[in-house]
């Protein structure tokens, strides 16, 4: 029998200019990073053209050009651009919560995005006329200078912290802020899903790995994703399943093996749990779909 690859929510390290506080970037390429990843930075990220479909926290479902997405750090995220789809396009900015100093969002003023960033720890999407007029600013964001465009990206962010009719992708949880030591411990608990996803889970060895009894390490993975640790694991493995699906002609019984299920019945009750279908459904509805749908507001 052949060894699945290691895959998944992999930890993603970002290197930003000595020049600059944050990452900013403009993207065009026919498919966009093609694993599950995450990383200790928030990202907006606006999809300029293209479609598909989407992974955010527990959140899966199809994107298009104009899509405006909000994410707080260490939230498992991907875009899967579809096969059929000529060409892609996204800009996308990543900092740190301390990028600009680590009191600066604590004062009174920055109220409106701090609420911002917290209802990011599930991800948000934004109204059509906010989305439209964040494109506008985006696409004139590398014509700015390093000064130009700090105040810009805040600007951004006051702007989208406005906009009343944003929307959860997931279920809000009422999350709250960890320290540095609990974003430790959830960052190590990803590594340790991306070398073990195909494989048996023992939430009680990743308690132990992060010094933590098993009843606390279930308490602040929940605080934090919002899902207890045995439905992320879920989800992060029928994630890589669509993704699997979508590029390759494996055989269902392949993939499921794959994503570490040992029965056929069990991933087939598991994807249907998540994706509402079964996957030869979903592998026969890829194309075409419509992909204009999911962002009306």
């Amino acid at each position: 029998m052949r060894k699945p690859k290691p895959l998944y929510a992999e930890f993603e390290k970002i290197v930003v200019d000595k020049q600059q506080s944050f990452l900013w970037k403009h993207v065009i390429c026919k498919q966009f990073r093609p694993s599950c990843h995450y990383h200790p930075e928030y990202e907006l990220i606006y999809i300029m053209k293209g479609y598909g479909r989407r992974l955010v926290g527990g959140s899966i479902t199809n994107f298009s050009s104009g899509d405006l997405v909000f994410i707080a750090p260490n939230v498992p995220h991907i875009w899967q651009v579809a096969p059929k789809c000529p060409q892609a396009e996204t800009f996308y900015i990543q900092f740190l919560p301390g990028f600009i100093g680590a009191e600066f969002f604590k004062q009174p003023e920055m109220q409106p995005m701090r609420e911002l960033m917290d209802a990011a720890r599930v991800g948000v999407t934004f109204s059509a006329p906010v989305r439209k007029a964040m494109a506008s600013r985006l696409k004139k964001f590398k014509a700015l200078n390093n000064s130009e465009r700090l105040l810009e990206l805040l600007n951004i962010l006051y702007h989208l912290s406005q906009d009343r009719d944003r929307r959860p992708l997931s279920p809000s949880t009422g999350r709250t802020r960890l320290n540095r030591r609990q974003e430790e411990r959830i960052s190590k608990a990803f590594q340790y899903l991306n070398q073990n996803l195909t494989g048996p889970i023992s939430q009680a060895e990743i308690a132990q790995s992060v010094r933590l009894s098993p009843a606390a390490f279930s308490r602040l993975f929940k605080r934090t994703t919002g899902k207890c640790f045995m439905e992320v694991v879920k989800e992060l493995r029928i994630a890589q399943a669509c993704r699997l699906l979508t590029e390759t002609t494996r055989t269902i019984s392949e993939i499921a093996y794959d994503c570490g299920y040992e029965t056929l019945s069990h991933f087939n009750c598991q994807f249907r749990s998540v994706m509402k279908m079964t996957p030869t459904r979903y592998r026969h509805s890829l194309e075409p779909f419509d992909h204009s749908t999911d962002f009306k507001h």
